[in-house]
């Protein structure tokens, strides 16, 4: 079950082809980590990526900023914890974060910026809004809080 602040969490291991010369995971393969949480995430509360694509929609990756924390290594187990907020009409922003298991060391954040496409063009994603709007996880405005 995802932790207070999230919504969603997905597990994974690290595989030993994943790792670079280094022992490391490389960074890249963080993004494929993110990509998979996203996607598993989606499928779960019934969004049907074929068929939006069969329907002219494509959702799609317009901005990721990861900032790396700790590495992760060959075996390591970890969570991608996920939580959404829309920002403005058409984007919709996932704030990941990776924990190495079981001592729930922080391996990165993440921002992910999406958006929906139907037939190239940017429209409201309300095939994913009408999703999200009947689960836990809401889609809150992204505005910073007064402070």
């Amino acid at each position: 079950m995802a932790e207070a602040g999230h919504n969603a969490e997905e597990p994974f291991e690290v595989r030993d082809y994943e790792c670079d010369l280094q022992g490391v995971v490389n960074n890249a393969v963080y993004l494929h980590y993110l990509e998979h949480a996203r996607h598993r995430w989606l499928e779960a509360i019934g969004v049907d990526f074929a068929a939006l694509h069969q329907q002219g929609m494509d959702l799609v990756v317009a901005r990721i900023e990861v900032d790396y924390r700790s590495p992760l290594r060959s075996r390591d187990r970890f969570v991608v914890r996920s939580r959404i907020q829309r920002e403005g009409t058409l984007k919709l922003i996932f704030h990941q974060d990776i924990f190495r298991m079981p001592d729930e060391k922080l391996v990165i954040q993440a921002r992910v910026v999406t958006a929906a496409l139907q037939n190239g063009r940017p429209v409201v994603a309300r095939a994913v809004l009408d999703r999200l709007e009947g689960t836990s996880a809401g889609t809150g405005d992204a505005r910073p809080a007064a402070g």
